[in-house]
This record gives structure tokens, C-alpha cells and sequence, in this order.
């Protein structure tokens, strides 16, 4: 498949789920539960319908692909790629009311270790960003600029650190680097999930990004990458190692100055 047939198929992933979404938003008595044995996080039937409505597609228009899911079983792949795919991250959002959640559908080889294309839908606002290796990130189609990106004397002391939740730092290690980071950084902001990510990459912030999160899975982050990437921000393990489908611990930044300052405060603490 071409590589603008691919990122059409990734757009009609976004418009499936995205009409399901759509159809479930701020009802009531929307059905939900926790997942087992992760007490901050929840599914409802909107998140299940709308990966079966993307993994439906998939079979018809790439059945030789893989997919890797959040809410349902893996399906191994002929060709190498896998489609990465969180119906609803940002699920408490979701269930609250609150536009600040996203589809992400990503595509990636992972024989190379490498994420083709990323896609951040947000049906209710109607915006959606396009990541593609190697390329500018786009926002409804417009390329984005992050104005951070090129600054070279960027400091932590000025920035904004995020994380979507502090009970994602569970061990003690984590908790002293999340810690240490929140004391070293000007602010600190909890909440947000994917959208910490797309207003890093859309450079919205007053001031640049730090994002720190931990105990996350493929699907939560996989789409991120070439977002990110292509606005000239930076995402990586908290090694600084590029990330992969056993990563869970995540460092964002909106430019290499600050995510080096990150990785020495994450290395001396560690």
C-alpha cells in the first residue's frame, strides 16, 4: 500500500470511531467499569464499539496487517506492520463530559522499530493531527509549528512540567524522579493524557513542555511519536532511548535543550 493510501485508510479509522464517539458523548447513564487491577482507569462501550468499528475496517482494507489493541485481543500481522490503536484515551474525560480525549491510531514496522504514521483524532472539537515520519505535522491539514522547538536556552526552572496523573509514578524510584522534576520545573499540571502530547507538539503552552509519564502501554503512545517528531519536539524513554512496543516509561519535551536538562535530573536520581 502507498503511502498516501495508507494515510487514507488512517483518516477513515479516525471518521469510524470518531461518528461512534460522537453518538456516546456526555450521555447518561453511559455504561463503564474499571479495568482489573487499574483502579484510575475505566472503559465504556463507546471505547469497545469504536475499536471493533476500526479493527472491522482494518479486516476489510488491510487484512494482511497486525493489530495491536486496547481493547481487545491482538491480531498478528503477514506484512510486518501493525496498526496501533486506543479508541478513547483520555476515557475519565470521556466519561465526565470533557473534550479532552482522543482517538490515536498509529501504524508502525516493528521489525525496524519504526512508527510510520500517527494519528490524534478529537471528533467533538473536530480536530485531528497527522504525524508522518519525516515530515511537518499537520492539524486539520495545516502544518503546525512549535514555536519551542529551536529555542537553545531553554531551562526547567522555566517550564511546565505535566503528567496525566501522579498515580502513574508507582515504585519509589519513579515517585523521587517525578519529585525532583516538580521541584525543579516552574509549574506542575496534572490531567490531560494525549492532549499534554498534541499541545506540546501545536506549541499552545505559555511556556515549553516537560511530560513525565510512567506505567503506560504501546497503544498510549505509539501514535505520539511522528506528531511530536515532526513539530521538532522530542519523545523518548526516560533513558533517552527511542521508544518501543515494551516501553512504559515516557519523557517528552518541546525541544532537545530541556529534554537533556530532563534526562540529567531522571540520571542523577536514578
Amino acid at each position: 500500500m502507498m503511502l498516501l493510501e495508507t494515510i487514507q485508510l488512517a483518516e477513515k479509522l479516525a471518521d469510524v470511531s470518531g461518528d461512534i464517539i460522537c453518538q456516546s458523548f456526555r450521555q447518561p447513564k453511559l455504561q463503564a467499569e474499571t479495568k482489573i487491577e487499574e483502579v484510575s482507569s475505566i472503559v465504556t462501550l463507546a471505547d469497545q464499539k469504536a475499536e471493533l468499528a476500526m479493527v472491522d475496517l482494518l479486516s476489510l482494507e488491510a487484512p494482511q496487517d497486525g493489530i495491536i489493541r486496547e481493547e481487545g485481543e491482538n491480531i498478528s500481522s503477514e506484512s510486518g506492520l501493525y496498526w496501533v490503536l486506543d479508541p478513547i484515551d483520555g476515557t475519565a474525560a470521556f466519561a465526565k463530559g470533557f473534550p479532552i480525549f482522543g482517538t490515536l491510531i498509529g501504524l508502525v514496522d516493528l521489525n525496524k522499530n519504526t512508527t510510520i504514521l500517527g494519528i490524534v483524532n478529537q471528533p467533538i472539537l473536530k480536530e485531528r493531527w497527522l504525524g508522518v515520519r519525516g515530515k511537518t505535522t499537520r492539524l486539520n491539514n495545516q502544518p503546525l509549528v512549535n514555536i519551542y522547538a529551536k529555542e537553545t536556552k531553554s531551562q526547567l526552572k522555566d517550564a511546565c512540567l505535566t503528567s496525566t496523573t501522579p498515580l502513574m509514578f508507582i515504585t519509589q524510584r519513579q515517585k523521587a524522579i517525578a519529585t525532583k522534576l516538580q521541584q525543579v520545573c516552574k509549574r506542575t499540571a496534572f490531567g490531560g493524557d494525549c492532549y499534554n502530547y498534541v499541545s506540546l507538539a501545536s506549541g499552545w503552552s505559555a511556556m515549553p513542555m516537560v511530560i513525565l509519564e510512567s506505567d503506560l502501554k504501546y497503544y498510549d503512545f505509539c501514535a505520539l511519536i511522528p506528531i511530536i517528531e515532526g513539530t521538532g519536539g522530542i519523545i523518548t524513554d526516560w533513558s533517552g532511548k527511542p521508544l518501543n512496543e515494551q516501553s512504559t516509561e515516557i519523557l517528552a519535551a518541546s525541544n532537545p535543550v530541556l529534554h537533556q536538562q530532563a534526562l540529567a535530573v531522571i540520571y542523577n536520581n536514578d
